[in-house]
Formats: structure tokens, sequence, C-alpha cells
């Protein structure tokens, strides 16, 4: 349940980069999507927690991709940026665990942007209607 919302936190996220900058509706999609794709390598988990942590941060988050933003708030597993040329990971210390009031609290602001966000550019299309 947990790494669902981490999910929709990435989804949410990605939307507000695309619709505060006032993307089109195409390039929203285009921006939503470059910023989850590399979450999907954590698909493993529907097989067994091994092949989720085989594959988890190293195939979406790796060379091919860039740099994620998951090293601080994502429990502290590697993030291993030179996959698939190394299994080298890089981690911090000073990460959060999983089920933590700073994730909690990034998932609360992320929905709440997300309304605003929303609120905001129906209030503009309905304003822009002939009428």
């Amino acid at each position: 349940m947990l790494s669902m919302l981490h999910f929709l936190t990435h989804i949410g996220l990605s939307w507000l980069v695309a619709r505060v900058g006032r993307a089109s509706r195409r390039d929203s999609w285009l921006v939503t999507l470059a910023g989850v794709l590399p979450d999907l390598d954590g698909a493993g988990i529907v097989w067994s927690h091994d092949a989720y942590v085989a594959a988890h941060r190293a195939v979406g988050h790796g060379a091919l991709f860039g740099l994620a933003l998951d090293l601080v708030g994502t429990g502290g597993l590697p993030v291993r940026y030179l996959w698939p040329v190394s299994d080298w990971g890089w981690s911090y210390r000073g990460h959060w665990v999983l089920a933590s009031w700073p994730n909690a609290l990034v998932m609360a602001a992320t929905l709440l942007g997300v309304l605003g966000v929303a609120w905001r550019d129906r209030r503009v299309a309905l304003a822009a209607r002939p009428g």
C-alpha cells in the first residue's frame, strides 16, 4: 500500500512540474510519463521481494534514466546510477524510512498541489469559455 502511495506521489509531482510550467495537455502527459517511467523498475515486487531488490533503483534509475529523487525518501536501498555498467549503489545515511512523517508530508503536499493546480486550470478553462 505504501509503495503505491509513493508511486502516486511520483505521478503527482511530475504532473505538478508540467502544470505549474503551464505545459500543454500533451506535454503534461509526456512530463508525467517521464517522471514515472524510472519507477516502473519496482514492478518486480509482483513476482517476489528478491526480484524487487534486484531490479528496483537499478534498471530505471541507472545511466539510461539519469539521476533520481529517491535517494533521501525511500528507505535506504542504494540507487544504482551506473547500472547496467556497474552494480555499485549510492545511499544516504540520513534517508527517511518509508513509513515516516517526512514522506507523509511530501505525499500530502503533493496531493494539495495537484488539487490546487487542477482547480486553477479549471477556473482558467471556464473563464476562457465563450458565453
